[in-house]
C-alpha cells in the first residue's frame, strides 16, 4: 500500500501516524487492526483534507482490502468503489496519482473477483492496465498482471492465465534474480494454474518451490509459510498423497481459525480440500459430513450463488455418483457456473459429465 503523503499541519500528521499504525499491523496481518486505525485516519483525513482527497482514497483502499481479508466484501466493496471514484474524479495523474489510481482498481477488482463476478473485475483491470501502460514500467505493473492472472485462473481461462504469470515471473526474476523470495507467489500461483490443468507433477514442483522461498524469508508461523503448505496439501491429496497432506491440512484449518473464524475463506478452502483426502483415504461418511459443513459455510460467507460453493457442489456430486444420486447436486452446481466460467473451465466440464450420466 502507498503511504500517506507526509505533512507538517498537526491534524494531518496525526493521519499520518494512523496509517502508519495500519500499515504495520496489515505486514503483521491483523486485520481487524487494520479497520480500527483506517476508520480513525478517515475521520481525521476527511475532516482536514476535504472528502475527495487522494490520501482519503489511499486510506480507503487499505481499509477495503482488510474487510476483504475478514471475508466481508459487501463491506469492502463501497470502500473500494469510493476510493476508485475520488481517484478517476481527479483532473491530472501525475507520478503519484496514477500509482493510486492503479492501487484503487488493483482493490475493487480483487474485491470483485472475490466475489464471483469475473467480468466486472476484467473490465476494472483492463481500464486500468490501458490507463498505466503508457506511463508505468513493466515492474509496476506486475500487480495488474498477476491480478488478472489469477482473475483468468479462477474464470477457467488457463491460457490467458499462463500469459499473465509468465510475465510476471520474467519481470520478477529479471529485477531480482530467480532465488529473491518476492518470486514465491508467482510459484504458488503457477502451481495452482497447474492443479487446475491436470499437470499434478508440475504443479506439486511449483508448490514446493513457493514454499521453499517462503521458509527461507519467514518463520514457521508465518502466514505465507501455512499457506503454502496447504497449497501443497492440495496437490498431494490430488496425486494420493493423503498421508502427507492430511497433517499439513489440519494445521492450515486450526491456524487459519484461530486467527479469522470458523467461515474464512482459508479455513473452508482447506475443510473442503480435507474432506477430499478423507474420500480418497476410504471414509466417505466423514467426507460427505465436511463437505456439507464447507457447503453451509460457503453459503454463508459467499452467497449462494457464488462459483465456489459450485465447486463444493461439485465434490458432493463426486461422492453421490456411486449411490445414484448425483444429478441434482451437479444441475445446481451448472446453473451457478454457466454464465461465470469459460465453458472449458474444469469444473463445468465435470457437473456437465455427471448430468450426461457420467461419473
Amino acid at each position: 500500500m502507498t503511504r500517506v503523503a507526509e505533512q507538517t499541519v498537526d491534524p494531518a500528521g496525526a493521519a499520518v501516524a494512523l496509517h502508519d499504525l495500519a500499515l504495520a499491523a496489515w505486514d503483521g496481518h491483523r486485520y481487524p487492526r487494520v479497520v480500527d486505525l483506517c476508520r480513525r485516519a478517515l475521520e481525521v483525513l476527511e475532516a482536514h483534507a476535504g472528502a475527495g482527497s487522494p490520501d482519503v482514497a489511499n486510506v480507503l483502499t487499505l481499509l477495503g482490502s482488510a474487510l476483504d481479508e475478514l471475508g466481508e466484501h459487501r463491506s469492502a466493496e463501497a470502500h473500494h468503489r469510493r476510493a476508485a471514484g475520488i481517484m478517476n474524479a481527479l483532473p491530472s495523474q501525475p507520478d503519484v496519482l496514477l500509482r493510486l489510481r492503479v492501487q484503487a482498481a488493483v482493490g475493487l477488482g480483487g474485491n470483485l473477483r472475490r466475489q464471483g463476478r469475473y467480468p466486472e473485475a476484467e473490465a476494472v483491470y483492463r481500464s486500468a492496465c490501458d490507463d498505466a501502460a503508457p506511463h508505468r514500467t513493466d515492474l509496476e505493473m506486475v500487480p495488474l498482471h498477476n491480478e488478472l492472472g489469477v482473475l483468468y485462473k479462477f474464470a477457467g481461462r488457463l491460457d490467458d492465465a499462463r500469459d499473465r504469470y509468465a510475465t510476471v515471473r520474467a519481470v520478477l526474476e529479471t529485477a531480482y534474480g530467480p532465488d529473491d523470495p518476492v518470486l514465491a507467489p508467482v510459484w504458488h500461483n503457477l502451481a495452482g494454474l497447474a492443479h487446475s490443468r491436470g499437470d499434478l507433477v508440475e504443479g506439486e514442483a511449483y508448490a514446493r518451490r513457493s514454499l521453499a522461498l517462503h521458509r527461507a524469508a519467514f518463520p514457521a508461523d508465518h502466514p505465507a509459510v501455512v499457506a503454502d503448505e496447504a497449497h501443497l496439501a492440495a496437490l498431494l491429496q490430488a496425486r494420493g498423497n493423503h498421508a502427507e497432506a492430511e497433517p499439513l491440512l489440519r494445521r492450515a484449518i486450526a491456524y487459519f481459525t484461530d486467527r479469522h473464524g470458523p467461515d474464512h475463506v482459508d479455513v473452508l478452502t482447506n475443510q473442503h480440500n480435507l474432506a477430499a483426502v478423507l474420500a480418497g483415504s476410504g471414509d466417505p461418511a466423514g467426507a460427505e459430513e465436511l463437505y456439507r459443513r464447507v457447503l453451509d459455510g460457503k453459503r454463508r460467507t459467499f452467497g449462494p450463488e457464488h462459483p465456489e460453493v459450485a465447486l463444493t457442489l461439485n465434490n458432493l456430486a463426486a461422492l453421490a455418483a456411486d449411490r445414484g444420486h448425483a444429478q441434482a447436486l451437479a444441475a445446481e452446481a451448472h446453473r451457478i457456473l454457466a454464465p461465470r466460467v469459460a465453458g472449458d473451465h474444469p469444473v463445468l466440464v465435470s457437473v456437465a459429465g455427471f448430468l450426461q450420466g457420467r461419473s
